[in-house]
């Protein structure tokens, strides 16, 4: 027992004095790797607020930065601007009693000022995107904004014509400026081009897995194919434009807008809508089919998913709005694949009823049209005011 209480004894003492030494040396690395940390930031900072980093390698380093972090390195490039712009304004000054040698000598510097104050300033814009972007308030970025704004409106008070005619022409023909610009409006160009060829070649596949499968109607087969065209014309169209660096993401909410304002506004259309789908997908009656709905009667012309196009027997066209037709009763003529004619003979009282129903049997057998089965019904229907009309009803072949 001593034995055992005295091992104890011993281990306990082992196990206090490395939690002694332990905690110590936790503390000297984690003070350690803080320092590291700061030391890392700090690099990290210098690199951003170096005036002469290039605009792609600050947007990448300005992503782990927060908004405080942010906020002072904004301040930061506003002093820079600042600085160059005062250096521009000094060169201005003596521009307006330089002439000759010296003129030129002035206006090649003043260009050179122009080129590396417009990189300072992009640079200043990148941060402030990306301060904005990290939640920076209103009010903070209102000084930065309205800073930018006023450089604008005073470099063209401010600059002489000469000048102001230099720096067009050297931006007309720069890759930052018209040049840039004209082939970023000729790659808009040919990626619209590519996203409807594309996206033509995605319907035709849609088309010819839809023609797989025959219980989808037309109508059907030819909304889910546009639907599908422009789905991923818009959605390349998207792709490009984020490619370009335009930010989609405000587009989305504004698309939300409209589609709640849209939603109350257009009830009744949506109405029709609805409708049209279901017409779709329950399919009673397809193009080219003779119908009876709404009061009208023709065939089905065209449909879309507001509305449907009937053509009657003297080939006017009807619009029916989608929402009629599905709130009313649907009579599809050409639904059946066999269908009854229902034809009066009216004879004379003094004819012989029975001989004329004999005639009309002999035509229906030996007309090519008429089916043998279902059996034709010919039979004395009526007593007219005037004759007695006799009923022939054969059957024929719709298709």
């Amino acid at each position: 027992m001593r034995r055992a209480l005295r091992t104890l004894t011993i281990w306990s003492f082992i196990w206090f004095t490395a939690l002694a030494s332990a905690f110590p040396a936790g503390a000297q690395e984690t003070e350690a790797d803080q320092e590291a940390v700061e030391v890392e930031n700090g690099n990290l900072i210098n690199a951003v607020v170096d005036e002469m980093i290039v605009a792609d390698d600050l947007e990448i380093l300005l992503v782990p930065l927060t908004a405080e972090e942010l906020s002072q390195i904004a301040g930061t490039w506003q002093s820079y601007v600042r600085s160059r712009l005062e250096e521009v304004a000094q060169v201005n000054l003596q521009l307006r009693s330089a002439s000759g040698t010296r003129e030129d000598s002035l206006r090649s510097q003043l260009s050179s000022l122009n080129d590396s104050g417009s990189d300072i300033l992009n640079n200043y814009r990148l941060v402030l995107e990306a301060w904005t972007l990290k939640g920076a308030k209103a009010e903070e970025l209102e000084p930065h904004t309205d800073y930018i704004l006023a450089l604008k409106t005073g470099a063209l008070k401010t600059t002489d014509l000469q000048t102001l005619f230099q720096n067009a022409w050297a931006w007309l023909f720069s890759w930052d400026g018209g040049v840039g610009l004209l082939m970023a409006g000729l790659g808009v160009l040919l990626a619209v081009w590519a996203m409807m060829f594309i996206a033509r070649m995605v319907r035709r596949v849609t088309e010819r897995g839809l023609n797989k499968i025959p219980t989808i109607s037309r109508m059907l087969k030819r909304f889910i194919a546009t639907a599908v065209y422009w789905a991923v014309f818009v959605l390349g169209i998207l792709v490009v434009l984020a490619l370009f660096g335009v930010n989609v993401t405000p587009l989305f909410a504004v698309l939300g807008g409209l589609s709640f304002i849209l939603g109350f506004a257009l009830q009744e259309t949506l109405g029709n809508l609805a409708s049209g789908l279901m017409i779709m997908v329950l399919k009673p009656f397809d193009t080219g089919d003779y119908i009876q709905v709404g009061g009208s009667s023709g065939f089905v012309d065209e449909m879309s998913v507001v509305s449907t196009k009937i053509r009657t027997f003297d080939n006017q066209i009807i619009i029916v709005p989608n929402s009629k037709i599905w709130g009313d009763v649907i009579t599809n003529v050409s639904a059946s694949e066999e269908r009854r004619v229902d034809l009066v003979f009216g004879i004379a009282y003094s004819d012989n009823a029975a001989q004329a129903i004999e005639v009309l049997k002999d035509l229906v057998a030996r007309h090519q049209l008429c089916l043998k089965t279902p059996e034709p019904e010919i039979f004395v229907g009526e007593l007219g005011d005037n004759s007695v009309n006799i009923f022939c009803r054969p059957w024929v072949s719709v298709r």
